[in-house]
C-alpha cells in the first residue's frame, strides 16, 4: 500500500466508530465503553493519530499520557499502546507511528514516548520514532511453579481492598520512589486513572499493612479473569519482604491450578522475593519487548530501557 497517498491527522471527536472498526479488524475485541475507559478525553485532546485514504481511516495509533519520574525529574511521557492496521501494509504503521512521534514527541510537548510490541521482531514502526531509539526486553516473566511458599512472616501482614482514589497510596510511593531510577509516577492519581472505574473486568485493589498499623507498605493489583491471576502493578516498600508473601497467598487463592503470571522490571529485590516463594521465569518468555524514544535533551534515552521500573500495567496487556 502506498504511504504516500494517505493522510496522517489528529483524532477528532465522531472517530470513535472508525477506530473501534480497526482495532476490531485487528482482532483487538473490545467494546466503545471499554475504548473510552482506556482512552478517556485530555485537555489537550485524545493522543491519537488516524491514517486515512479517500476519507476512509485505515490505520490508528493511540496513546496514553504518562508522568515519568527519572532520576529525580518529572517529565510528560507517552505509552504508545495501540499501533494497528492492514497487516500486510508494515510501511504504512512504520509511517502512521513516525506522524504519530512528529505530532505528539517533536511538536507536541510528550518525552519520553515508550512503545511495547509482542517481541522486538514485531515492533512495527519502532525505528519511525526517531534516531535515538533504544529497544530491548527488559522483563522477567515470572509464574507460579510448584506449591506455594512464603514465610511465617507473612502473617505479621493483612491486606484490605484499597479505594478507587487512595491517598495512603501516595504515602507509600513518595516513600519509596527513591528505589526506582526511571518509572512511571504511581501515585493515587495514576492509580485512579489506571485501574478505577473499568467497564466490564474490574481489577482487585489491595494496599498490605503491618498487622497493628495503618501505614501502608504494599500495593498490588490483580486482574483474575478467565481463571488467571496477573499481577497488573506492584509498589512495595523492601524492608517488608513479608508484605509480599502476603500477596503471594492471597494470589495464589485468586487463580485457578496454580494459574499465576507477573511481569516486572527494574527491581531485582522484587524478583529475588517473588522467585523465593515459588515464582520462576519460563523458558519461553511470553514478555513483550520495548522501544523508547526521548525528544527531551535532559533526557538520555540510550539505556533507559534496562532502567525503567515496569509492570503489567505498563504494556496495556491487563
Amino acid at each position: 500500500m502506498d504511504a504516500t497517498k494517505v493522510r496522517f491527522r489528529r483524532f477528532r471527536e465522531g472517530d470513535e466508530a472508525a477506530v473501534l472498526r480497526i482495532l476490531q479488524e485487528n482482532g483487538a475485541a473490545t467494546s466503545l465503553d471499554e475504548w473510552a475507559w482506556k482512552f478517556p478525553p485530555e485537555s489537550g485532546g485524545r493522543t491519537i493519530v488516524l491514517g486515512e485514504r479517500d476519507g476512509e481511516a485505515l490505520t490508528v495509533c493511540a496513546g496514553v499520557p504518562a508522568v515519568l519520574e527519572i532520576d529525580g525529574h518529572e517529565h510528560q511521557g507517552l505509552r504508545l499502546v495501540d499501533v494497528l492496521g492492514p497487516p500486510s501494509a508494515s510501511g504504512l504503521l512504520e509511517s502512521s507511528v513516525g506522524a504519530f512521534a512528529k505530532e505528539f514527541g517533536a511538536a507536541g510537548g510528550f518525552s519520553p514516548i515508550l512503545r511495547f510490541a509482542a517481541h522486538e521482531r514485531e515492533m512495527s514502526g519502532a525505528g519511525s520514532l526517531g534516531e535515538t531509539v533504544d529497544v530491548g526486553s527488559p522483563f522477567a516473566c515470572l509464574r507460579r511453579r510448584g506449591p506455594v511458599r512464603s514465610s511465617l512472616r507473612r502473617r505479621l501482614y493483612r491486606a484490605q481492598p484499597a479505594r478507587d482514589w487512595e491517598p495512603r497510596l501516595d504515602e507509600l510511593w513518595y516513600r519509596v520512589r527513591h528505589r526506582y531510577p526511571a518509572t512511571v509516577i504511581r501515585d493515587a492519581d495514576y492509580a485512579l486513572r489506571r485501574f478505577a472505574g473499568h467497564p466490564s473486568s474490574p481489577y482487585r485493589r489491595l494496599l498490605v499493612l503491618p498487622r497493628f498499623s495503618s501505614r501502608a507498605v504494599a500495593f498490588a493489583v490483580f486482574r483474575t479473569d478467565g481463571g488467571a491471576c496477573r499481577w497488573a502493578d506492584l509498589v512495595w516498600d523492601d524492608d517488608h519482604p513479608g508484605a509480599l508473601d502476603r500477596l503471594g497467598r492471597i494470589s495464589s487463592g485468586l487463580a485457578e491450578g496454580g494459574n499465576e503470571e507477573i511481569w516486572i522490571a527494574g527491581d531485582p529485590v522484587a524478583r529475588a522475593r517473588l522467585e523465593s516463594i515459588g515464582f520462576a521465569e519460563p523458558a519461553r518468555s511470553t514478555c513483550p519487548a520495548l522501544a523508547v524514544r526521548s525528544f527531551d535533551e535532559e533526557i538520555d534515552g540510550s539505556g533507559l530501557v534496562g532502567r525503567l521500573y515496569l509492570t503489567m500495567a505498563d504494556t496495556d496487556e491487563v
